[in-house]
């Protein structure tokens, strides 16, 4: 696969939870699984065995059906870090948990209890970042970049962000144990040490020092980049004996 740089500026704000939808700020991160799974279906490549929607036939909700974020041989985001400060603007919505806008009369549940004989009215106060808001990581593919798509929908609301990448990039050699430039998926990477970031469906991993990286120049200065297992079913697992473990 040909190594590149990407970046997704956002047409239109981004919300999605940690975990609730109740006075949630959206973190200045964007998980492999989400990114991933939105390539796949811009690319027309979707997978009922890989589920973009966390969701099953009887409309439980937060139930992955992946194992981790490396779904398609052809191509893998890394988790994308925000570039610069968070700027957030605050909306009311209504809605019930962590679903979106509902549309409901009579009767209300909360917590799978009925409450009352009319719907009670449930406003929460969502964070969701701006437009114009830039996230980076970097990617791999093995397509060509003229059959890239150019738009992909993310967050809650699915909404849109442009997609660009830049390289390939030159590859100066492989290392060992050395600090990430970006975020990482620790099913994907044998992480060390880091600094996990709290996110469904798993933490992605910040400041990571990791096991196998590929060496790159970026503005004349050394950076590594995760390199990605072997196989498409590798599965890593936490390296023991060590009091840095974040597993």
């Amino acid at each position: 696969m040909e190594l590149y740089s990407y970046s997704l500026k956002l047409i239109d704000p981004l919300f999605f939870a940690r975990e609730g939808i109740s006075g949630a700020f959206t973190p200045p991160y964007l998980h492999a699984t989400a990114l991933n799974h939105a390539f796949a279906w811009a690319m027309g490549k979707s997978r009922e065995d890989q589920s973009y929607f966390m969701t099953d036939s009887k409309g439980g909700r937060n139930t992955p059906h992946y194992e981790s974020s490396l779904i398609d041989k052809d191509f893998y985001l890394t988790p994308g870090r925000l570039s610069g400060p968070p700027s957030y603007y605050t909306e009311m919505v209504k809605g019930d948990g962590d679903k979106t806008i509902q549309v409901g009369y009579g009767a209300a549940k909360i917590n799978n209890i009925q409450v009352g004989k009319n719907e009670v009215l449930k406003a929460y106060r969502i964070y969701s970042l701006s437009p114009e808001s830039v996230f980076e990581g970097y990617f791999y593919s093995k397509i060509n970049l003229d059959k890239l798509p150019k738009l992909i929908r993310l967050g809650s609301f699915r909404g849109m962000a442009i997609f660009e990448a830049n390289g390939p990039l030159k590859i100066i050699g492989k290392e060992k144990q050395k600090y990430c430039d970006h975020p990482v998926d620790p099913l994907i990477c044998k992480v060390i040490r880091g600094i996990p970031a709290s996110m469904l469906p798993y933490p992605v991993v910040d400041q990571a020092l990791i096991e196998d990286v590929l060496e790159i120049r970026r503005f004349g200065q050394r950076v590594f980049v995760a390199s990605l297992p072997e196989e498409k079913t590798a599965r890593v697992k936490p390296i023991k004996h060590s009091t840095s473990v974040i597993l």
